[in-house]
C-alpha cells in the first residue's frame, strides 16, 4: 500500500523509506505485481509474432510508460517504482524463464554439466548482466534527445533499430509523465519545498528536450539512466561514473554563472547519495573519484572535497567510493583525507592508476597512455576502457575443490603420489582442466546472452554499438566484451597444498595420503590437536613464507594462464579475475574439510588475500608475499583485503603507515587494496550489544556491510582474524 507522502515527517524520513516501500502515486500507473502480470501478458501476446528483441523493447516501453512514479516535495529526485531493490524486478523472473527455454532448446548437455558443478562446488556460473557502464562523458553530451537522434543517423530497417527507437522513444514519454506528475503535486509543497520542486520540474523539462547543462541535470540524467537501465532493462549500472571530474565543469560554470549556489549543490549530491542508501544494494552501487588530467596533474579537486565530506558525514554503505589513486599525482590531502576515513569503516577502496594501466595493457594490445589515464573503474575492482566496459564474469572456480577430490580419491585407493612434487603436479594439473572445462562452457553458454537479454539502454548509450547495429552488452563495443573467470581460495589452496606436504612427506610422515583422506571425510573428528596445529600453522599464504610464495604464484600462472586471452564467443577474451565477490563462504559451503585445519563448509580464503586469520606475521610480511604474484596473470582485477588493529594506525603517524602499505602495494603491482580497522574488544561488544553500533561497517569483499546485518559466523570469522593478529 502506497504510503501518504504527508506522513513523512521530513525529507530524511522520506528518503530512508523511498526504496524500501512502496511511495508513488497509485494513480499514475501500475503496482510491482500488476506490473509483472501486463509483462506476462506482453511476451504471451507478441511470443508467436515478433522476436525477441522487440518483445523486450515492449517490456521496456511497459516500466516506463505505465509504472507508478511520482515527484516528491521530499526529494530532488523523482521516484520509479521504487521497489525494494534486494527483490528481483518482475522483468527478472521473465528473463530467468527465457534462459531455461534457450538452454533446453540449444545447450541442454552445457547446462547438465554447469548445473553438476554448480551443485557440486566445483565452481558457480550463471548469466551475468552486472557489468555494463557507460562512456559517460559521451552520453552526457546527447542526452535522451540525442540518444535518439544518434539512433535515426545510422537507421536500419531492421528490428535491431525498431527496438531501440521504441525505448528511445520511451525514455522521452517517461520524462513527459515526470514533468506531468511533478506540476500536479506542487500544490502539495510547503514554499521550501515548491522551490526545489519547481528546478526539479526544469530540469525535467530540459531533459526531454536537451542535453544536461547544470551540474543538477547531470546528476537527474544519472539517477534517471540507473533506475532505467536495471529496473525496466535489468542490466545492472556498475558505476556512476568519475563523478567529480564529470561535475566540476557543470559545477564551476554554474556558480559562475549564479545558476547555484555551494550550499545547493551539496544538498542535491546528499539526496543523490540518499538514493542509493535508501536502494542498499548488498554489492554496493560503484561511482569513482579523481585520476589524472592530461597534463599529468590530478583530477582531484574541491568538488572531490565536497563529495568525500559527504560520504564521510552520511556514513552510508554505499554508493562504494573508488578511488583512483596516483603515486605520481594524487594530492596530500586526498591522502590524508581518505586512509583517515578508510580507518574508520568508510565505503572505501584504494584503485592504483600506475598498476590498473600496466594489467590493463596485458589485456588490450594495443592500450595506449591515454586509455590509462581514461579507464573506468566499476564493479567491485574491475576496471576497463573508457568505451569497453561490457564484461561479463561468468564464472567462479573453486581452487580448493580439487585437493578435496585428490584427497577422496586416494582415500578410496585411486590416487598415489609417492613425493609431494607428484601432488602438487596432479593437483595443477587437475586445476589446469577444470579450468579450461568451465570455460569451455562459458564459452557455449554465453553465446545465448543476447537472445536472453537484448540491452536497449546501454545499446543507445554506446556509440559503436548504435554505428554497427551490435548488441551493446554482447559485441557492441570496439575493445571490449571480454568475459571474466574468477577464482575462489587461492589462500587456502596454498595453505591446504603446504599442510598435506608436512602431514605426509615431511620428516615425521605422520599418516599415508590415504589416511588423511580419511581424516578429511571424517571432517577431523578424532583428530582435533592436529587440525589445530594446522590451523595455526605460520607455512601459510600471507606470512612471507618462501614455499608459500612459490607455490601461490605456481597456481596463479596455472590457473591464468589457462585462462587469458583466450577468445570467447562475444568477438572478445576471456581473462582471470583474483576476485571472488561472496564465493568465498557460498562454494566454501560445498567444500569439505581441508588439511590446513579447515572443517568443512567453513570459509575460504577470499580475492588474493590470505586465509581468514592465518596472516599473522604482520602486514609487511603480507605485501612480500603478494608481491610474488603477478597482476598481469590474474589481470580483470587484483584485490588485496587488509585487516590492521586500531592502535597501529592511530594518529598521524597511523595515517602515514597506511599510505606507506598503499604505495607499497601500487609499487609491487597491485590494482586496489581495502581496510578493516577492529580489534577483538570493539566486535564483541558490536556483537553483544548491537544498538550502540548501528553505523558500524565491515568490508566484505568490494562492498561494505552494517556489522549488524552479518551472520553471526561471518562475524566470527572477523573476530578470529583480529584475534589472531594480536596474539
Amino acid at each position: 500500500m502506497q504510503r501518504d507522502q504527508k506522513k513523512f515527517k521530513d525529507d530524511f524520513d522520506f528518503l530512508k523509506c523511498k526504496w524500501q516501500e512502496p511511495c508513488v502515486d497509485p494513480a499514475t500507473g501500475l503496482d510491482k505485481a500488476a506490473y509483472a502480470a501486463e509483462l506476462r501478458k506482453i511476451v504471451a501476446s507478441f511470443k508467436a509474432k515478433e522476436t525477441w528483441m522487440m518483445i523486450k523493447a515492449r517490456m521496456f516501453k511497459l516500466g516506463c510508460e505505465k509504472v507508478g512514479i511520482d515527484v516528491s516535495p521530499h526529494d530532488w529526485y523523482p521516484t520509479i517504482a521504487s521497489w525494494h531493490r534486494h527483490r528481483q524486478p518482475p522483468i527478472s523472473g521473465i528473463l530467468y524463464n527465457r534462459s531455461n527455454e534457450l538452454d533446453k532448446l540449444e545447450c541442454p548437455e552445457v547446462r547438465k554439466s554447469i548445473n553438476q558443478g554448480n551443485s557440486d562446488g566445483t565452481w558457480n556460473m550463471w548469466k551475468d548482466f552486472d557489468h555494463s557502464i557507460p562512456w559517460w562523458d559521451d552520453v552526457l553530451k546527447l542526452g535522451f534527445p540525442g540518444l535518439k537522434k544518434r539512433l535515426l543517423a545510422y537507421w536500419k530497417d531492421d528490428d535491431f533499430y525498431r527496438s531501440r527507437l521504441i525505448a528511445a522513444d520511451a525514455l522521452l514519454t517517461q520524462l513527459d509523465r515526470l514533468v506531468a506528475q511533478g506540476k500536479k503535486r506542487l500544490c502539495d509543497a510547503t514554499e521550501l519545498q515548491r522551490a526545489r520542486m519547481e528546478k526539479q520540474i526544469t530540469a525535467l523539462e530540459n531533459l526531454r528536450e536537451r542535453e544536461p547543462r547544470t551540474a543538477y541535470e547531470v546528476l537527474l540524467f544519472i539517477y534517471i539512466y540507473w533506475v532505467d537501465c536495471e529496473l525496466f532493462d535489468a542490466f545492472q549500472v556498475r558505476s556512476l561514473g568519475n563523478i567529480d571530474r564529470l561535475l566540476t565543469p557543470y559545477y564551476r560554470a554554474d556558480i559562475k554563472a549564479g545558476r547555484t549556489t555551494e550550499d545547493e549543490f551539496i544538498e542535491q549530491l546528499k539526496y543523490f547519495w540518499w538514493q542509493w542508501g535508501s536502494i542498499d544494494n548488498y554489492w554496493g552501487q560503484p561511482v569513482f573519484l579523481g585520476g589524472t588530467k592530461p597534463d599529468g596533474s590530478s583530477e582531484y579537486n574541491e568538488v572531490s572535497k565536497i563529495i568525500l565530506d559527504i560520504h564521510d558525514e552520511l556514513a552510508l554503505p554505499t554508493p562504494k567510493v573508488q578511488l583512483k589513486m596516483s603515486l605520481k599525482s594524487t594530492p596530500d590531502w586526498v591522502w590524508k583525507k581518505t586512509l583517515d576515513m578508510a580507518r574508520r569503516h568508510s565505503s572505501i577502496v584504494f584503485c592504483g592508476e600506475e598498476p590498473m594501466g600496466r594489467a590493463l595493457k596485458c589485456m588490450v594490445a594495443d592500450c595506449t597512455d591515454e586509455d590509462i589515464r581514461t579507464l573506468t573503474v566499476g564493479g567491485c575492482y574491475e576496471f576497463g576502457l573508457k568505451d569497453g566496459y561490457n564484461s561479463t564474469a561468468i564464472a567462479h572456480v573453486n581452487l580448493l575443490k580439487p585437493i578435496e577430490q585428490m584427497l577422496e580419491d586416494a582415500k578410496n585407493g585411486k590416487f598415489k603420489a609417492a613425493i609431494f612434487a607428484e601432488f602438487k603436479g596432479e593437483y595443477l594439473k587437475r586445476l589446469a582442466a577444470v579450468t579450461t572445462k568451465c570455460m569451455a562452457l562459458a564459452y557455449e553458454w554465453e553465446k545465448t546472452i543476447g537472445k536472453i537479454n537484448p540491452s536497449n539502454v546501454f545499446t543507445l548509450a554506446t556509440g559503436y554499438a548504435v554505428k554497427n547495429g551490435k548488441d551493446a552488452f554482447v559485441d557492441g563495443t570496439e575493445r571490449g566484451n571480454a568475459s571474466m573467470i574468477l577464482q575462489t581460495g587461492l589462500g587456502t589452496a596454498v595453505d591446504a597444498l603446504l599442510a598435506v606436504e608436512e602431514i605426509v612427506y615431511g620428516p615425521k610422515r605422520e599418516m599415508t595420503l590415504a589416511e588423511l583422506g580419511n581424516v578429511m571425510a571424517a571432517n577431523w573428528r578424532g583428530h582435533e590437536a592436529l587440525r589445530l596445529r594446522m590451523l595455526r600453522s605460520k607455512r601459510k599464504w600471507g606470512n612471507n613464507f618462501p614455499a608459500a610464495n612459490r607455490l601461490a604464484d605456481e597456481i596463479v600462472k596455472c590457473y591464468g594462464g589457462a585462462i587469458n586471452g583466450k577468445p570467447n564467443s562475444k568477438n572478445g577474451r576471456f581473462f582471470a579475475s583474483g576476485h571472488c565477490a561472496k564465493q568465498f563462504i557460498v562454494l566454501a559451503r560445498k567444500t569439505g574439510a581441508t588439511p590446513d585445519g579447515r572443517r568443512k563448509g567453513e570459509e575460504m580464503s577470499k580475492n588474493i588475500s590470505p586465509t581468514m586469520g592465518a596472516d599473522t606475521e604482520g602486514v609487511t610480511a603480507l605485501l612480500n608475499s603478494v608481491a610474488n604474484i603477478d597482476a598481469c596473470d590474474l589481470p580483470a582485477d587484483f584485490p588485496l583485503d587488509v585487516m590492521l588493529l586500531p592502535y597501529t594506525v592511530a594518529g598521524d603517524e597511523g595515517l602515514d603507515a597506511m599510505r606507506v602499505i598503499v604505495e607499497q602495494y601500487f609499487a609491487n603491482g597491485g590494482c586496489a587494496i581495502h581496510f578493516n580497522v577492529f580489534d577483538v574488544e570493539q566486535l564483541r561488544d558490536a556483537q553483544e550489544n548491537p544498538s550502540k553500533y548501528a553505523n558500524l561497517q565491515v568490508r566484505v569483499c568490494g562492498w561494505n556491510v552494517r556489522w549488524n546485518d552479518l551472520p553471526r559466523v561471518e562475524q566470527e570469522a572477523y573476530i578470529r582474524r583480529a584475534e589472531e593478529m594480536g596474539r
